[in-house]
């Protein structure tokens, strides 16, 4: 596991001095541990991004130098950042020691072309990283997981991983890393074709063109036998919507 060296200084606790201090390119943080006592601090930004841009990321352990105190082996335990600009906004380092395993968080390489997804089936990824713990000198940089032989349906999962000598899980608590899953089937609606005799009816209860008269009712025909023509009312007959005269005696 790869070490770097950072120096950082004793810093006042609280969100005030905390909010200064960022905007002159320091970054906030605590240092603790199980014989420690926790210690406000406050590292360089710059040195801190540098830090964690080795091929351990965040898993990196910091050979950590504070004034007035011995120095000593730390690793970054958690951290915060700005939403916009991903910078350290603030730091927490865990005091750590070379014979006593620590738990972390490894990354999850996929390796190999998995016979399934060549057929058509979808790989799905449960987890990205693994939790695991180690001796300090003896965390990976990275976890393998080979799916060359996954057909549809199968799936991998923690208890079938092959990890690195001196690493272990810290708990027998067994989940799935991956699987290989059918293709999703696409529906498609089903057109019917109309029973003879149905178009001429749909035809027959049309409604008639704009425009045009509408077909006179049974019985409508005048005396001539002819319908009355559209729009006029039949002789002897009150207009719609008109009240008809009153008849005298």
């Amino acid at each position: 596991m790869e070490k770097v060296s950072l120096t950082v200084e004793k810093r006042e606790p609280g969100k005030g001095p905390a909010k200064r201090m960022r905007s002159t390119g320091m970054v906030p943080g605590v240092l603790y541990g199980k014989k420690l006592e926790p210690v406000s601090i406050k590292v360089k930004a710059r040195e801190l991004e540098g830090a964690t841009k080795t091929k351990a990321g965040m898993n990196v352990i910091v050979n950590l130098t504070v004034e007035g105190m011995d120095s000593g082996l730390a690793f970054i335990r958690g951290y915060q950042a700005d939403p916009f600009t991903r910078g350290f906004t603030h730091v927490d380092f865990q005091a750590i020691s070379m014979d006593q395993k620590i738990e972390v968080e490894i990354p999850i390489v996929v390796v190999g072309e998995s016979r399934g997804v060549k057929e058509g089936g979808v790989l799905e990824q449960a987890r990205r990283t693994l939790h695991v713990r180690a001796l300090p000198d003896r965390i990976p940089e990275k976890i393998e997981v080979d799916i060359t032989d996954l057909d549809i349906g199968d799936n991998i999962h923690a208890k079938d991983l092959k990890l690195p000598e001196g690493v272990d899980f810290p708990t027998a608590m067994n989940y799935a890393i991956l699987s290989v899953v059918p293709p999703a089937k696409e529906e498609v609606a089903a057109v019917v074709a109309p029973v003879e005799g149905e178009v001429a009816a749909a035809v027959e209860g049309a409604a008639p063109a704009e425009g045009a008269a509408a077909p006179a009712a049974p019985g409508a025909e005048g005396a001539a036998g002819k319908p009355a023509a559209a729009g006029k009312p039949a002789a002897g007959k009150p207009a719609a919507g008109k009240p008809g005269k009153e008849e005298k005696a």
